[in-house]
Protein backbone atom coordinates (compact mmCIF):
# COMPACT_ATOMS: atom_id res chain seq x y z
CA UNK A 1 0.00 0.00 0.00
CA UNK A 2 1.38 3.24 -0.96
CA UNK A 3 -0.30 6.41 0.53
CA UNK A 4 1.23 9.05 3.31
CA UNK A 5 -2.00 7.15 5.47
CA UNK A 6 -0.49 3.24 4.70
CA UNK A 7 0.89 2.72 8.54
CA UNK A 8 -3.44 3.71 9.53
CA UNK A 9 -4.89 1.67 6.98
CA UNK A 10 -2.82 -0.95 8.22
CA UNK A 11 -3.89 -0.46 11.57
CA UNK A 12 -7.42 0.20 10.36
CA UNK A 13 -6.87 -3.52 8.36
CA UNK A 14 -5.67 -5.57 11.75
CA UNK A 15 -8.28 -3.91 13.93
CA UNK A 16 -11.27 -5.45 12.06
CA UNK A 17 -9.11 -8.57 11.45
CA UNK A 18 -8.66 -9.00 15.69
CA UNK A 19 -12.90 -8.05 15.85
CA UNK A 20 -13.77 -10.86 13.71
CA UNK A 21 -11.61 -13.39 15.64
CA UNK A 22 -13.02 -11.76 18.93
CA UNK A 23 -16.18 -12.54 17.41
CA UNK A 24 -15.78 -15.93 16.45
CA UNK A 25 -17.06 -15.29 13.34
CA UNK A 26 -15.33 -17.82 11.88
CA UNK A 27 -13.26 -22.00 11.67
CA UNK A 28 -10.41 -22.24 10.05
CA UNK A 29 -10.88 -25.34 7.72
CA UNK A 30 -9.38 -27.60 5.09
CA UNK A 31 -10.41 -26.56 1.59
CA UNK A 32 -12.54 -28.78 0.82
CA UNK A 33 -11.49 -30.15 -2.83
CA UNK A 34 -14.65 -29.67 -4.53
CA UNK A 35 -15.92 -26.67 -2.86
CA UNK A 36 -16.45 -23.10 -4.71
CA UNK A 37 -14.35 -20.93 -2.21
CA UNK A 38 -15.58 -17.13 -2.65
CA UNK A 39 -12.25 -14.97 -2.27
CA UNK A 40 -12.12 -11.66 -0.54
CA UNK A 41 -11.00 -8.42 -0.78
CA UNK A 42 -10.68 -4.99 1.37
CA UNK A 43 -13.00 -1.75 1.58
CA UNK A 44 -11.51 0.93 3.05
CA UNK A 45 -13.26 4.39 3.91
CA UNK A 46 -11.87 7.72 5.48
CA UNK A 47 -14.42 9.19 7.91
CA UNK A 48 -14.38 12.88 8.70
CA UNK A 49 -15.13 15.47 10.94
CA UNK A 50 -17.61 18.28 9.55
CA UNK A 51 -14.12 20.34 9.06
CA UNK A 52 -12.88 18.12 7.21
CA UNK A 53 -9.81 16.90 9.95
CA UNK A 54 -9.33 12.72 9.39
CA UNK A 55 -11.91 11.27 12.35
CA UNK A 56 -11.24 7.69 10.99
CA UNK A 57 -9.53 5.19 9.26
CA UNK A 58 -12.74 2.14 8.52
CA UNK A 59 -11.54 -0.94 6.81
CA UNK A 60 -13.68 -4.19 6.01
CA UNK A 61 -13.37 -7.12 4.68
CA UNK A 62 -15.76 -8.46 2.50
CA UNK A 63 -16.52 -11.79 0.87
CA UNK A 64 -16.77 -11.68 -2.95
CA UNK A 65 -20.44 -12.37 -3.57
CA UNK A 66 -20.31 -11.74 -7.36
CA UNK A 67 -18.42 -14.80 -7.80
CA UNK A 68 -21.09 -17.52 -6.39
CA UNK A 69 -23.72 -18.94 -8.66
CA UNK A 70 -27.07 -19.12 -7.95
CA UNK A 71 -28.32 -22.45 -7.47
CA UNK A 72 -25.08 -23.93 -7.23
CA UNK A 73 -23.69 -21.89 -4.34
CA UNK A 74 -26.58 -20.93 -2.47
CA UNK A 75 -30.42 -21.17 -2.91
CA UNK A 76 -31.79 -17.93 -1.40
CA UNK A 77 -30.99 -14.38 0.06
CA UNK A 78 -31.63 -12.56 2.96
CA UNK A 79 -30.81 -8.85 3.55
CA UNK A 80 -33.27 -7.02 6.35
CA UNK A 81 -33.94 -3.76 5.82
CA UNK A 82 -36.02 -1.77 7.93
CA UNK A 83 -39.07 -0.11 5.92
CA UNK A 84 -39.43 3.92 6.62
CA UNK A 85 -43.14 3.04 7.97
CA UNK A 86 -41.57 1.12 10.90
CA UNK A 87 -39.32 3.69 11.47
CA UNK A 88 -41.86 6.27 11.95
CA UNK A 89 -43.93 3.89 13.97
CA UNK A 90 -41.01 3.30 16.00
CA UNK A 91 -40.96 7.04 16.92
CA UNK A 92 -44.39 7.40 17.46
CA UNK A 93 -44.73 5.00 19.55
CA UNK A 94 -41.51 6.28 21.46
CA UNK A 95 -43.14 9.26 22.00
CA UNK A 96 -46.66 8.34 22.81
CA UNK A 97 -45.42 6.09 25.68
CA UNK A 98 -42.66 8.52 26.77
CA UNK A 99 -39.81 6.11 25.87
CA UNK A 100 -36.27 7.17 25.14
CA UNK A 101 -34.53 5.74 22.26
CA UNK A 102 -30.29 5.53 21.46
CA UNK A 103 -28.77 5.48 18.01
CA UNK A 104 -25.87 2.27 17.87
CA UNK A 105 -23.17 1.29 15.52
CA UNK A 106 -22.47 -2.29 14.26
CA UNK A 107 -18.83 -2.14 14.12
CA UNK A 108 -18.61 -5.88 12.53
CA UNK A 109 -21.59 -7.56 11.68
CA UNK A 110 -21.36 -11.22 11.37
CA UNK A 111 -21.28 -12.22 7.65
CA UNK A 112 -19.92 -14.07 5.10
CA UNK A 113 -16.09 -14.84 5.32
CA UNK A 114 -13.50 -16.04 2.30
CA UNK A 115 -10.06 -17.12 2.24
CA UNK A 116 -7.21 -14.32 3.21
CA UNK A 117 -5.13 -14.24 -0.25
CA UNK A 118 -1.64 -15.60 0.58
CA UNK A 119 -2.61 -18.25 2.91
CA UNK A 120 0.62 -20.33 3.11
CA UNK A 121 -1.59 -23.55 4.53
CA UNK A 122 -4.58 -23.55 1.83
CA UNK A 123 -6.80 -23.21 4.49
CA UNK A 124 -9.75 -21.27 4.41
CA UNK A 125 -12.04 -19.06 6.83
CA UNK A 126 -15.64 -20.19 7.32
CA UNK A 127 -18.65 -18.20 8.63
CA UNK A 128 -20.12 -19.40 11.59
CA UNK A 129 -24.07 -19.48 11.81
CA UNK A 130 -25.65 -17.10 14.07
Amino acid sequence: MNSKFANDWWKAAVREIQTLEEMDAWEVVDRPPDANVVGGTWAFKLKRYPDGKVKKFKARFCARGDQQKEGIDFFETYAPVAQWTTVRLMLILEVLLNLKSKQGDVTAARRLLADFRGSERGDIRRCRKN
